[in-house]
């Protein structure tokens, strides 16, 4: 939060150089407790909504539901008290890294599916949104998981960062959004200088048009990552 309202200029910027109107937050315990919602109202007035980002690798591993329900509850208690709500609950987990680098088993990811399913579940209970940001290669750990994982979100957003193959890396993903009328985002990197990455925000629109040429969906979005990059 900090980080947007220090500098207005920039901000403006990004939101108009690229075209937003979802932002993905992370918010503090400040935040919550002052119920300070005059950011979400500014957005509002614009069509942009707001989402609370959140996650750690252990929300991911046994009893993580524990950890997810208190921050959704901070974020239900907030849309309380406030007039201008939060839109949903971003949920990015990632329990694949860790620092010990252990190397994480089927077992391991039927566990982290366990514990998402238990926490939309809860969310959806409380007229929230729930999107979950995972990485492109979900599929190769166990189909039936990435499925899994699917139906038990409202959205998906895919950490599809590298310059090859994008569209294919996606495919899967944009295959079982179709299937269960789920949203899907395509992640993209804004690290326009470092190798591997695209170079401009042209060349994304670009990759991001032969995309959606390649997979039909009308529910497929563009999301970058992050706004200190952009």
């Amino acid at each position: 939060m900090s980080t947007i309202s220090s500098d207005k200029e920039k901000f403006e910027s990004v939101i108009k150089d690229y075209d937003i109107n979802v932002i993905y937050q992370s918010l503090d315990s400040d935040f919550f407790e002052n119920v300070d919602d005059s950011f979400i109202k500014e957005m509002n007035s614009r069509d942009i909504k707001v989402y609370y980002l959140g996650g750690d690798p252990s929300w991911g591993k046994v009893s993580g539901f524990s950890k997810i329900k208190r921050k959704v509850d901070s974020v239900i208690e907030f849309n309380n008290m406030a007039t201008n709500k939060i839109s949903g609950i971003v949920l990015d987990i990632e329990p694949y890294v860790s620092e010990k680098e252990e190397v994480l088993q089927v077992e391991d990811f039927k566990i982290y599916v366990e514990e998402i399913k238990k926490a939309y579940q809860y969310i959806k209970d409380n007229d929230l949104e729930m999107i979950l940001s995972i990485p492109y290669w979900f599929d190769t750990i166990d189909a039936d998981l990435l499925e899994e994982v699917v139906k038990n979100c409202d959205g998906i957003s895919v950490m599809n960062y590298k310059i090859t193959r994008t569209s294919e890396n996606i495919k899967e993903e944009i295959e079982l959004a179709k299937k269960y009328n789920k949203k899907i985002d395509t992640i993209y990197e804004v690290d326009y200088e470092d190798e591997g990455y695209f170079k401009n925000h042209s060349s994304i629109l670009r990759d991001y048009k032969r995309i959606r040429k390649n997979n039909d969906c009308e529910n497929l979005g563009v999301a970058y990552h992050h706004f200190d990059s952009m």
